[in-house]
């Protein structure tokens, strides 16, 4: 009776030590999930290695396909939706969804810079930036929203990727026929979902040159 009482003595000491039996501890020791903590993309960012730490341009992580090759890094990654204008006498517009993914895709060497835009494994239209015919960097403020703008000329067609930031979020792709627009497209608003942008990467100054777009819709 003795050695009975000492060994639930012993127990029970155990137990108030250390508060729970052996598969508690290891329901503590494996990963949990923090109920107080969004799973959102937003909280995501937060565990991405530093481009310091990763030598590599940084770029936010997000479930995006991409155009860009292993030797490439992205400036944009976005899934493109058509905008409709005014479909109706209520509504302003309205966005349909396509299978299109647009990327801008920057050579880790600096010797390329090009904008691709289709089907995954299927690319409609590819251009490259060359130091004869270089993209064009423009800049502009509308209201709160700035617009970081890429464009090229491809013959009669001009080709605009606007990065939205301030009270913006997005990526646009405005296509004019000489003077007028033939196609507008957006990504939505949502980083990580329906686009991802590089926060830290140089255009080559060689591909791409500061100078106001050819349509003045864009200026």
């Amino acid at each position: 009776m003795r050695i009975k009482f000492l060994a639930s003595f012993y127990s029970f000491f155990l137990f108030a030590l250390f508060g729970c039996d052996d598969q508690s501890m290891a329901i503590q020791g494996s990963p949990q999930l923090n109920n107080n903590v969004s799973n959102s993309p937003s909280n995501l960012k937060v565990n991405t290695p530093s481009a310091a730490q990763t030598h590599e341009p940084a770029l936010v992580v997000g479930m995006l396909a991409t155009h860009c090759k292993s030797n490439e890094a992205a400036y944009i990654n976005a899934k493109m939706h058509k905008v409709v204008r005014n479909p109706d006498e209520n509504t302003a517009y309205k966005l349909e969804p396509t299978d299109k993914v647009l990327s801008i895709c920057v050579a880790k060497d600096d010797s390329s810079l090009s904008y691709r835009f289709g089907r995954v494994n299927d690319i409609g239209l590819e251009k490259e930036a060359t130091p004869d015919a270089p993209f064009g960097s423009y800049y502009r403020q509308v209201g709160r929203i700035g617009e970081s703008i890429l464009f090229f000329s491809n013959g009669e067609y001009h080709y605009y990727i606007i990065n939205s930031g301030g009270m913006g979020s997005g990526v646009t792709v405005n296509v004019y026929k000489n003077d007028t627009l033939i196609t507008e497209l957006f990504s939505g608003n949502d980083p990580y979902d329906d686009f991802v942008i590089a926060t830290d990467l140089n255009f080559p100054k060689k591909l791409v040159s500061e100078k106001q777009p050819f349509n003045k819709q864009m200026q």
